[in-house]
């Protein structure tokens, strides 16, 4: 009786939060939100800017977006001048925040966090949900000094092959750990929030416990948004065609035995990243990315080698014969034209060319390729739009030593969701009319799976030295599993500056192999603030 009178408090905290539902104020913030829905509305306008905007860099500053397209424009709201929209409760649920002070230079808002919805696992004929509220404080101090701050407060039941994921790994993808509650339910939460400061248009500063991505696509092999929230610390220096941004930021490692008096161990990294923009109209984007991942240890300590961000990271590393795991690799973006850019990554975790030449598959060669196409208005039909990209990793990359030098983060991988010894095609099949979107998102990937205990390089939580042979290896060693998955989403945009949707979703996906099928066959609604992204494609 009394789950059910709380469950009854959620609900109608719910739809109170539904009634009242308003805007992030898009032009007031500093980060923008790291959300794909919502890039899909500016991605047009972004891959024609020639003013030099950096992309690649995200999440993306408002100030600098206004500066590249017109943004107020794109997020306005799309409504009819009516009687109910002036009222206070339209104004509050179309335009207009929960509670905005503006006053002596500082803007400051409220809103509620909203994410419900409903839906059939007809696989496993039981019914999926999440019901997650929260709170979104922003501030503006002149255009100079940022603050946010936010948590979320979740319970969901999720399809079968999520569920069987987060009972492995105690973990939501991407929304941390989990408390197992009756029914195959489970409760998680998340918090985030960051400091910001815009010294001038050549420095600005982020001290945040958030998310970052690098790159043009809807992956990144190099740092994406798939893990849990982490603190870190960036800085940009922007300067003619140039871009650096250095990230300080600390991970959480779950998987070493620890003490519960003291928490889960932590690692570090430091993270450069150089991007150049070539060209009159800046049509040709190239940027080179470096990270180092180091453990905690007494007998080491912070490694203050690595705070220089001028130097390069690879050398100190081997200067110091550490056993830390760098990384090094290469983002580009090429604008065909106004509606057309190729965009692509490569990875580099080892490499040895006379190793790559031999052709002997030595574990070492451990790189990643990206490549991806972007059309807008395809066929001259206005947000009509299309998106293929293909992913490839080898086996072992992004493995190393232990876990607390790997390439992931509270139990989740840093870039990719499927780890390594992989291929994906994943394509995106959109269209806006007003208010209303519609989407197709069709996805394959080939990977090769671990066995019998052994590492055969799938799973980049398994230290490389547990391998079995130096030389023989190749791709989708292993149990070869095939995942093929599409859906479909259709969203009425409630509000346009939280990204506020009512939306319907559908889905199909069927992993197989040797040792049998997983299908799942899913239908949802939902009313959603979709500020960040969410990756069940795995």
């Amino acid at each position: 009786m009394m789950m059910k009178g709380k469950r009854r408090c959620i609900f109608c905290f719910s739809v109170l939060a539904v009634m009242l539902q308003v805007g992030t104020s898009l032009a007031q913030g500093y980060v923008f939100p790291l959300n794909r829905d919502i890039n899909q509305r500016i991605g047009s306008f972004i891959d024609a800017d020639t003013t030099g905007f950096h992309s690649s860099i995200q999440p993306w500053s408002y100030i600098e977006l206004q500066n590249a397209i017109p943004l107020d424009s794109i997020l306005a709201p799309q409504i009819k001048d009516s009687k109910f929209h002036r009222s206070w409760v339209g104004r509050k649920l179309r335009s207009e925040h929960l509670l905005l002070v503006d006053k002596d230079d500082i803007i400051l808002s409220v809103d509620p966090v909203l994410n419900l919805q409903l839906g059939r696992d007809n696989e496993n004929q039981r019914n999926v949900f999440i019901n997650t509220r929260g709170a979104l404080v922003q501030a503006n101090v002149k255009d100079k000094f940022f603050f946010y701050s936010g948590f979320r407060e979740n319970q969901a039941r999720f399809v079968g092959y999520v569920d069987s994921l987060v009972r492995r790994d105690s973990v939501v993808p991407g929304q941390g750990k989990v408390k197992f509650l009756k029914d195959e339910a489970f409760d998680f939460s998340q918090s985030f929030g960051g400091i910001a400061y815009r010294l001038d248009r050549h420095f600005d500063f982020l001290l945040a416990h958030d998310k970052n991505f690098i790159g043009n696509g809807y992956r990144s092999l190099l740092l994406s948004d798939n893990s849990y929230n982490y603190p870190f610390l960036r800085v940009n220096m922007t300067f003619w065609k140039f871009r650096y941004s250095v990230y300080y930021a600390v991970m959480q490692d779950l998987k070493t035995p620890h003490d519960d008096n003291i928490g889960f161990f932590k690692k570090y990294s430091t993270t450069h990243y150089l991007n150049l923009n070539i060209g009159k109209k800046n049509g040709i984007s190239v940027g080179i990315f470096e990270t180092v991942m180091w453990k905690q240890a007494e007998s080491r300590g912070y490694e203050l080698h690595y705070l220089n961000p001028m130097l390069f990271l690879r050398p100190v590393e081997n200067s110091l014969d550490s056993p830390d795991n760098a990384l090094l690799g290469l983002n580009y973006k090429i604008r065909i034209n106004r509606f057309n850019s190729v965009y692509g990554q490569v990875l580099l975790d080892e490499f040895l060319l006379d190793e790559v030449r031999d052709g002997n598959g030595w574990w070492g060669n451990k790189q990643g390729l990206q490549f991806g196409f972007k059309s807008w208005n395809i066929f001259r039909v206005s947000n009509l739009n299309l998106q293929c990209e293909l992913n490839f990793v080898r086996p072992f990359t992004y493995q190393h030593r232990s876990n607390a030098q790997d390439y992931t983060h509270y139990n989740q991988p840093l870039a990719h969701p499927l780890g390594a010894n992989f291929f994906e095609s994943v394509s995106f099949l959109n269209y806006r009319y007003k208010n209303i979107f519609a989407e197709l998102k069709f996805q394959y990937a080939k990977t090769g799976q671990d066995t019998g205990g052994v590492n055969l390089g799938n799973d980049i939580f398994r230290s490389y030295e547990s391998r079995i042979t130096e030389y023989g290896h190749e791709m989708f060693q292993g149990v070869e599993n095939n995942i093929s998955s599409a859906e479909i989403r259709i969203a009425y945009l409630v509000n346009p500056k939280t990204n506020f949707n009512l939306e319907f979703t559908a889905g199909m996906r069927k992993r197989s192999s040797i040792l049998g099928e997983q299908l799942s066959n899913y239908i949802g609604i939902g009313l959603r603030m979709a500020l960040e992204n969410y990756y069940w494609d795995f």
